[in-house]
């Protein structure tokens, strides 16, 4: 008895207790970067992967699991029925696993991921990683209500890939010194992204062979559905138009290089 008393305390603790203190842990720094930028942009800025919705759907799962959690665990703690004791605090255990998971598959990033990259490298866990913002007017509609991410659609076959931060991270990380400043980065990932930037806002400096144009043409392979969208039936002007928008936002060595058709053509032929 003393045994099962144990065991009923340790899983009431968990779904009662632990189960909306950890969505709480994970809500906080969510909500971090909002709060900070809040601070000193005094302005409320949603940034990549968080949005209203999304804030509002994370803080309600938070909220039901600490009701649910505070009403069966009274429930049980004042149920003198063993078994009913036992029933009820499963299936508390199961729907705050179930909330959890709702949780977590709306989050920026998930908890697996984090656990995957802090076994790979501890020490990156501890760095504070720096989100892009997305600005109120980036997403504006600038022609018959289209955004910037549709007209970038339409106009370019679909270019846009929606990648997350922590992908493109990983893509550019070997050639991050080709970039002029963190501004030109940053602004990288608001492009794939659908988020309008500045024109030549993506300064890149190459000087040797490590760091190449044809190493460029990679990340932006890898960025962008270039390749995708590569052989169409309108193969000639669809190439001419992702080459176009590519250049009209990237800048290589003050303009001294452009980028071309066939450093696109050569790239593919080599991955096939």
């Amino acid at each position: 008895m003393e045994i099962y008393i144990y065991i009923i305390t340790v899983v009431l603790f968990f779904a009662k207790i632990g189960f909306p203190m950890f969505l709480l842990f994970r809500l906080f720094f969510i909500v971090k970067p909002l709060l900070i930028n809040l601070y000193a942009e005094e302005k409320f800025t949603y940034y990549n992967g968080i949005n209203k919705s999304r804030l509002i759907i994370l803080s309600s799962l938070f909220l039901i699991s600490c009701i649910l959690g505070i009403l069966f665990g009274n429930e049980i703690s004042k149920n003198p029925d063993i078994y009913n004791q036992t029933f009820y605090a499963f299936l508390l255990v199961l729907i705050q696993s179930i909330l959890l998971y709702l949780f977590e598959i709306k989050t920026p990033v998930h908890i697996l991921k984090i656990i995957n990259q802090y076994i790979l490298n501890p020490k990156e866990i501890f760095k504070e990683r720096k989100v892009v913002f997305e600005e109120s007017d980036a997403v504006s509609s600038i022609q018959n209500g289209v955004s910037f991410k549709d007209v970038i659609n339409l106009s370019n076959g679909d270019i846009i890939k929606q990648i997350g931060p922590r992908e493109f991270e990983l893509i550019i990380e070997k050639h991050k010194d080709v970039f002029q400043d963190q501004s030109s980065i940053d602004n990288l990932y608001k492009l794939c992204n659908g988020i309008k930037i500045k024109e030549g806002s993506i300064a890149i400096k190459i000087d040797n062979k490590r760091n190449s144009k044809q190493n460029i043409v990679e990340i932006l392979a890898f960025l962008f559905n270039i390749r995708q969208n590569w052989n169409s039936q309108i193969k000639d002007r669809s190439n001419t138009k992702i080459i176009d928008f590519l250049n009209t936002y990237i800048v290589i060595n003050q303009k001294e290089k452009i980028l071309h058709s066939n450093d696109f053509t050569r790239l593919f032929e080599k991955l096939d």
